[in-house]
């Protein structure tokens, strides 16, 4: 069912203060906006000034102190959250740099075993155990925390990315254009 827009909800007020405005109960004011009854004239011509100024009002509603508070408080936040996302990339960046140094020490250790465990001389130096457990320690940790970490880390820098564009214009947009978001 589709649900219709009520002139209340266009106004932006609750029935009860719009009721008040127009100095009808708020009984009177469902029964109107439902269409089944009437309110006085001089309610109605109170009720069309209001609508008038909403249809024209944007341009007269941007002047208004509380909105240029509201414009400010949101210019604000788009620089907080720009600056929560700078120390975000940061973060992740210095991550991506020790998970990539760990992951290329684990496989050359893999590597550097398997080599030295094919080769006879060093067969007879060691009683492959050492190897071994080079091996599987540089396996386990690759396992743990390798390309799939990596992989994720490396994602997670890229939507802080976008993120850091999408920030980056509005608040270009909004320090050009300082109009009220519409909603």
């Amino acid at each position: 069912m589709k649900k219709t827009t009520t002139i209340t909800s266009l106004l932006g007020i609750s029935q009860d203060y719009m009721a008040m405005l127009l100095k009808v109960t708020r009984t009177q004011w469902s029964m109107y906006e439902l269409g089944k009854r009437d309110i006085p004239l001089e309610s109605k011509r109170l009720l069309a000034e209001m609508i008038g100024f909403l249809k024209m009002g944007e341009t007269e509603a941007k002047t208004l102190p509380h909105l240029d508070h509201q414009q400010e408080a949101a210019r604000e936040q788009l620089e907080k959250s720009l600056k929560d996302n700078h120390h975000q990339l940061y973060e992740i960046t210095q991550k991506i740099a020790t998970a990539q140094e760990r992951y290329i020490r684990n496989t050359k250790a893999v590597q550097l075993s398997a080599y030295l465990s094919s080769r006879p001389e060093t067969q007879k130096l060691f009683d492959g155990v050492l190897l071994k457990n080079i091996s599987d320690r540089a396996t386990t940790a690759l396992q743990k925390s390798g390309l799939s970490e990596l992989t994720s880390l490396k994602m997670k820098a890229e939507v802080l990315q976008l993120e850091k564009l999408v920030l980056g214009s509005a608040l270009r947009k909004m320090t050009l254009n300082p109009q009220p978001i519409s909603v």
